[in-house]
């Protein structure tokens, strides 16, 4: 969940204080790219390297905000398809007006889900309040590493499996569905064991 701090969230791609100590913005980024790709690198990761390089990605973040007037998320449409401009490497960190940009307006119980590779940025207004439901989804391919290192990176194979579901009741779907959530991110932990998965960003 992502709610509106009290202090900016240090741990999170590219945050930086920008403003005041409830006020932050995070700086243009891709999740699982880093700003010092080059443009065949980034065209590899995405999986429209025209050479062939790369696996075809299948990785999506959504938001959805428990309260109206949510308009932190602001992305570049199309920049998940693509490498960065020369203007948008040029531009500064925490541009306030990148070619292009669109921001993300929710209000309570709208749905928004993007490739987490879109260049986009946060900008939270510490005056606002802000509660947001987050996560993310992906296709599951045997030997994905791109897929296990946004999973895996953030340490979820160290608790998922003490995830109690009794409170959902015996037999009913939405338990069957947890556990199954479980049980593959379970396997994808084992099908990684032993291998130095990586971060998708240093910082």
């Amino acid at each position: 969940m992502l709610v509106r701090p009290s202090q900016p969230n240090s741990n999170g791609p590219g945050a930086d204080d920008k403003t005041s100590s409830s006020s932050f913005a995070l700086r243009w980024h891709r999740d699982d790219i880093p700003a010092s790709a080059t443009a065949e690198e980034e065209l590899a990761r995405l999986g429209t390297d025209p050479s062939g390089g790369g696996e075809a990605y299948a990785h999506a973040q959504w938001n959805l905000p428990l309260f109206d007037d949510d308009d932190s998320l602001v992305v570049v449409p199309g920049s998940h398809a693509r490498a960065r401009t020369g203007a948008e490497r040029a531009a500064d960190p925490y541009d306030d007006d990148m070619p292009g940009q669109v921001v993300v307006r929710l209000r309570a119980g709208d749905c928004v889900f993007y490739d987490n590779n879109i260049l986009h940025r946060g900008v939270y207004d510490g005056a606002r309040e802000r509660m947001t439901l987050h996560g993310s989804v992906g296709r599951h391919v045997r030997g994905s590493r791109e897929r296990a290192r946004n999973v895996l990176q953030h340490g979820v194979g160290e608790w998922v499996d003490r995830c109690d579901f009794s409170a959902l009741g015996e037999g009913n779907k939405e338990r069957k569905r947890a556990e199954g959530m479980r049980r593959r991110l379970v396997e994808l932990g084992r099908e990684n064991q032993g291998r130095d998965v990586g971060y998708s960003l240093e910082g």
